[in-house]
């Protein structure tokens, strides 16, 4: 998705809205088949949007999607029939959970929390289970990992879970509750528990394509973040072959974000096993794997393992100086 389609979007939105404004009355076509027209349009285009998330700035998504954001809610409280409404209202939902991710990339913590909370709040009213537990997904990431609230990401984890239990969501709320169980030292067998009722379900689900996961789950997903929790839960072995699995089924053109991931938890199990230059070498191919789309989320993981590597006596100081240079300008 490029400026030109976010401006076609943005343009046919405000037809729309100023359209329904004026009653309409001079035009052949309805209202409501104007409305369902352009949210058509939108759909399309987070679809395209969520399909190249990886090769996208988080700084980028957020300023494109703060735009769509302005127009979806517009249009989700304008004279329209309640059935149109409604479905404008849940594109607006999965906007706001988009923007949320993004926001958190981008280290901005605070906005990614109201915009999660109120695609939620959203996402509820309409119905529509998958994109609530999404948000709820984002929010347990958010609580555990950003402001060091274990308990109520794990909370929000299961409850993410029983929100949309057979969808794509429940397998994301399931591998954040694996990580979330494993930070907090719990056994590696109840961790792996855990990641297999996430591998039952993905078995039975349409596997997507690389990208943002809107409506499904790309196959290296599951082995990626359940090889990061395996990791955290002292699996080394297991957690390595996961990580092995996920390397392979990433295109560092095409997926570099969720490559850099995969490095990032490898240098992970490398701290672990003491193998210091090892895991240095592969946090530094973490960061120049996703050198075109600085994340938050990747400098504080190289930080915390410097921090780490720095107790067993190594110095990662240029790698550090390198992170934090790339780092989004929020953080």
């Amino acid at each position: 998705m490029d400026e030109a389609a976010d401006r076609r979007l943005v343009v046919a939105t405000c037809a729309t809205t100023a359209a329904l404004a004026l009653g309409g009355s001079r035009l052949m076509i309805s209202p409501e088949d104007r409305g369902r027209d352009t949210l058509d349009r939108i759909e399309t285009g987070l679809r395209t949007m969520a399909h190249r998330w990886e090769t996208m700035a988080p700084s980028e998504l957020v300023e494109r999607l703060d735009l769509i954001a302005r127009h979806t809610e517009t249009m989700a409280g304008s004279r329209q029939s309640a059935a149109v409404r409604r479905d404008w209202r849940r594109t607006h939902s999965r906007v706001l959970v988009m923007s949320a991710v993004a926001q958190g990339d981008n280290g901005m913590s605070g906005r990614a929390v109201v915009s999660a909370r109120t695609a939620l709040v959203l996402a509820r009213h309409v119905g529509d289970a998958p994109t609530a537990a999404h948000a709820g997904v984002v929010l347990a990431e958010l609580a555990a990992y950003t402001f060091d609230s274990v308990d109520d990401g794990l909370a929000l984890a299961l409850a993410a879970r029983a929100t949309a239990p057979s969808s794509h969501t429940a397998v994301l709320a399931m591998t954040t509750e694996a990580n979330i169980r494993a930070g907090r030292g719990e056994p590696a067998d109840r961790v792996m528990a855990v990641l297999r009722e996430a591998e039952d379900l993905a078995r039975e689900l349409t596997p997507a394509t690389q990208g943002y996961a809107l409506d499904g789950l790309h196959p290296g997903y599951l082995p990626t973040f359940g090889g990061a929790a395996l990791i955290g839960a002292g699996a080394l072995d297991e957690g390595r072959q996961r990580l092995a699995t996920a390397a392979a089924l990433f295109d560092r053109s095409r997926a570099p974000g969720a490559l850099a991931a995969v490095r990032l938890y490898q240098a992970s199990a490398a701290v672990h096993a003491d193998a210091l230059d090892e895991a240095q070498t592969l946090a530094t191919r973490a960061l120049a794997t996703s050198a075109v789309r600085p994340t938050a989320w990747l400098t504080n993981g190289i930080m915390s393992l410097a921090d780490r590597a720095r107790r067993r006596g190594a110095d990662w100081t240029g790698l550090v100086n390198q992170a934090r240079e790339w780092a989004p300008a929020a953080v």
